[in-house]
């Protein structure tokens, strides 16, 4: 899907100085995500766990791409492995960041991975089988010079780091933080910068932000675990600034039909708010033939539906930590989810309370606060609040689907979709539309 027509379904488009109504009344429907058709039909019980990977910067540098059979929570034969990464769009991925794609060196050989290339393609090579012999381990070997005369990255872990002459052709390697004790791990972190100073090395199986930043301390690039998601030991209080608060008077004011002028009063009190919401008004995506200068007909210009989501991703903008721009992914992830499983059920206003859903179940990890307190600050509508504070409600198993999937639970994933009337193809297609639309909204946001 074109850039230019995400970012116009998200925040809307034209010049009219009518707001909308109501702030869940989006003016045009978003139409679903654009999923390229793959050659073959995959079987409906293959998922792609997307993992996020996490940068110096505490910012998601990329993704491992795993599929797995549902049944089996093995990985599917290549054919299906090769229709679910063209149905990720991985080659459009891969050009502006990370893609790490398992697989073994006979699926390398039997199938065309070549169309997946690009500068940030890596993929994951599974190690030989122990007691391989010598001919089987040049075979493979092979397999990792060939990877590189092709431009892609080749990415090891595990005993594949063991065999002669393996990392001497490795990009990036897998470290397993719990297969070390510390001591052992910052020895073998020291040793592979020693002996392949150009190689980067990511932790995986990380759990905490802690652990994160001592794995970065002790050169690792980049991390890989559930952590991004999970609150920081470190934030200690909450972190209510004076932006974040008006963006909170805002969205409520919204909610009570309040007036342009009053919006507008509120937001002059925050020079961050107000700036950011003439500069909105402003972008290309507004598709504007003349700027507007004020704070008040920013406001008008940009609607109410559209303001309101605007606001809300504010608040993942303006708090200065690097590590909200990874929640900001993540939450803009899930509600995109969220409304395209709700859009093709045809629920309608139901589908932009569960992208907001999406958006502020990860507000209580970026504010440090109980999810209660953040919606007692709130005026929600009462599904929302009722799934945000307990996960119950008629939108509660939309959440929960949400984080199966992003959390690799693939034994719950088919149970939640029969629940909702969904089959795994659709939830798959959903989750895979909704990757691609964050990457590019994300890109002019």
């Amino acid at each position: 899907m074109a850039f230019g027509r995400i970012i116009k379904n998200f925040f809307g488009q034209g010049e009219s100085l009518m707001p909308s109504p109501e702030p869940f009344a989006v003016e045009a429907a978003p139409a679903a995500a654009t999923i390229p058709a793959p050659q073959s039909a995959a079987p409906p019980a293959a998922v792609m766990h997307r993992e996020e990977i996490l940068d110096g910067r505490s910012r998601i540098a990329g993704y491992r791409f795993t599929a797995r059979d549902l049944r089996r929570g093995e990985r599917p034969p290549a054919a299906t492995v090769l229709d679910l990464l063209r149905a990720e769009a991985i080659a459009n991925f891969a050009q502006r960041r990370l893609a790490v794609i398992p697989l073994g060196s006979e699926d390398w050989r039997g199938h065309d991975y070549r169309p997946f290339v690009e500068p940030n393609t890596a993929f994951l090579i599974d190690a030989p089988t122990p007691g391989a012999d010598a001919d089987a381990v040049e075979a493979w070997l092979a397999v990792l010079r060939e990877m590189r005369e092709c431009g892609a990255k080749v990415a090891l872990a595990g005993g594949g780091a063991a065999i002669p002459g393996a990392l001497d052709l490795a990009d990036l390697l897998f470290v397993k933080l719990a297969d070390y004790s510390l001591e052992a791990f910052e020895q073998a972190l020291s040793g592979f910068q020693r002996s392949h100073p150009a190689l980067q090395l990511i932790v995986e199986n990380v759990q905490t932000w802690p652990e994160h930043r001592l794995c970065l301390a002790r050169g690792a690039a980049c991390s890989l675990g559930p952590f991004a998601a999970l609150a920081d030991e470190a934030d200690d209080k909450a972190r209510l600034n004076q932006s974040r608060l008006v963006l909170i008077e805002m969205l409520n004011l919204l909610r009570n039909d309040a007036d342009a002028d009053e919006l507008a009063a509120v937001a002059k009190r925050d020079p961050v708010v107000a700036v950011s919401v003439v500069s909105m008004a402003n972008s290309p995506a507004a598709g504007l033939s003349s700027a507007v200068a004020s704070v008040d007909q920013a406001i008008v210009v940009l609607g109410r539906a559209h303001l309101y989501r605007w606001l809300t991703i504010s608040l993942f903008r303006v708090g200065g930590s690097p590590r909200d721009e990874a929640l900001l992914e993540l939450a803009l992830r899930r509600g995109r989810f969220l409304e395209i499983l709700a859009r093709e059920r045809a629920l309608g206003k139901e589908a932009d309370e569960l992208f907001l859903v999406g958006l502020l179940s990860l507000a209580d990890i970026l504010l440090c606060m109980p999810m209660a307190k953040v919606v007692e600050r709130m005026n929600l509508p009462e599904g929302v609040t009722e799934v945000l504070v307990s996960n119950d409600g008629p939108h509660g198993r939309y959440l929960l689907l949400a984080i199966a999937m992003e959390k690799g639970r693939f034994e719950q994933i088919e149970r939640l979709a029969g629940l909702l009337g969904a089959d795994v193809a659709a939830v798959e297609a959903a989750s895979a539309a909704a990757r691609q639309w964050t990457d590019e909204a994300l890109a002019g946001i």
